[in-house]
């Protein structure tokens, strides 16, 4: 529909839908954003004003709709449009580490997204800038600044000092230690999806005598299990280590990693790492994976 009036414009709105599937969503985002092209800027506060929106989520839809990048991963988007504002408000750099490394992904929360986001230019804050920087200027905030538009201003500001090369650092918020620890839940979190994904097909191919012999109901009671029930689970369906191996190799890898971060001691973190070790040094072609898992997720 190529909309031309402000009536017109309305009707696509009011036709559109933000609680449904993220297509559906970005559609709804896109036609004010094509309503902002086309309409004068009166017309186009009239449509705002006429709109079942509030200003402040208008704004935000408004935002959404311009951001041309999302609709090259929407694939791995939530059906959320305040989450996926929070998704708009990513650098490029992190939009792309947060797509490849799991933590954009169509299930998550803003809480996870904010606390990675945070752990993320905490850790680039901690290192030391390069000698022959100084400080330009101090940005002063109300002390009663809501986090939602404090974290739409640190994104665009990370926008604006990328451009001149220029590096920023923030005051207060949580000790390294604290978002580490909350890193590791959410990274666990990304894993365990990951895993129910993976093992859908060979859970509901599984025989129920199998199943109720490891007393499992569920696929994601078999995700969270022992090392030994979750190992002991696939080697008795795939009828051998060979075809564990097989077919179940990154699996492995997955749990173990998973366990680690789940982990409540120093002790057997060590041991996981280790573990997962062992797995490169007698199946070769699997280093690469278990380098990248190591380097990836069990560094903290």
């Amino acid at each position: 529909m190529s909309s031309t009036t402000t009536a017109e414009f309305l009707e696509e709105v009011q036709n559109g839908e933000l609680k449904g599937t993220v297509d559906q969503v970005l559609a709804t985002c896109a036609v004010i954003a094509r309503a902002k092209g086309v309409l004068s800027d009166g017309n186009f506060r009239d449509l705002r004003d006429q709109s079942p929106y509030t200003e402040k989520v208008w704004s935000k839809l408004l935002q959404v709709g311009m951001d041309d990048r999302l609709e090259g991963v929407k694939e791995h988007l939530p059906p959320s449009y305040t989450t996926l504002h929070k998704i708009h408000c990513l650098t490029d750099e992190e939009l792309k580490k947060a797509v490849q490394e799991g933590h954009v992904h169509p299930k998550v929360s803003q809480g996870s997204l904010d606390r990675w986001l945070r752990y993320e230019r905490f850790q680039k804050d901690e290192e030391a800038p390069p000698e022959d920087f100084s400080a330009l200027v101090t940005v002063l905030g109300p002390s009663g600044i809501e986090e939602d538009t404090l974290n739409r201003f640190k994104g665009d500001l990370e926008k604006l000092v990328g451009i001149y090369g220029f590096r920023t650092q923030y005051e207060g918020g949580q000790t390294m230690v604290a978002l580490r620890q909350q890193r590791s839940q959410d990274n666990a979190g990304v894993l365990a999806q990951t895993l129910n994904k993976e093992l859908k097909s060979t859970w509901d191919a599984a025989e129920e005598e199998l199943k109720t012999q490891f007393t499992l109901t569920s696929l994601d009671e078999l995700v969270q299990a022992p090392m030994t029930t979750f190992t002991g689970f696939l080697n008795r369906h795939r009828k051998g280590r060979d075809e564990f191996w097989t077919f179940h190799a990154h699996d492995y890898i997955h749990k173990i990693a998973l366990e680690y971060l789940k982990a409540s001691t120093r002790a057997q973190r060590f041991n996981y790492r280790r573990r997962l070790k062992e797995v490169a040094e007698t199946h070769e072609h699997l280093a690469s994976k278990v380098q990248e898992t190591l380097e990836g997720v069990m560094h903290f």
